[in-house]
């Protein structure tokens, strides 16, 4: 299985619980399984049969962090927001 870098936010305080919305794992170009959430860091398992797609991940310190986009194939998605905690995170595709 290849992987997606995570991406790494800042590190800071951290400051209660944890909100997330739903995550949108399918646009028609890949689907996701496997989500997984810690108060922090979030992983999913992607598969990308067509164009690309990438992570999103907010953090509670207001900054939101996007993975590299990635083409076809088995990829591990996911977000680190340090000390700060997750807001949301999310999937995107294009193409």
């Amino acid at each position: 299985m290849r992987r997606a870098a995570l991406a790494t936010a800042t590190a800071g305080l951290l400051l209660g619980a944890v909100a997330t919305a739903a995550p949108a794992s399918a646009a028609g170009n890949y689907g996701c399984t496997g989500w997984k959430q810690k108060v922090n860091t979030w992983s999913a398992v992607c598969t990308v049969r067509s164009g690309q797609a990438r992570s999103v991940t907010e953090c509670s310190n207001g900054k939101t962090v996007y993975g590299k986009w990635v083409g076809r194939g088995k990829w591990r998605f996911g977000g680190d927001c340090g000390r700060y905690f997750i807001v949301a995170q999310d999937t995107q595709g294009r193409g």
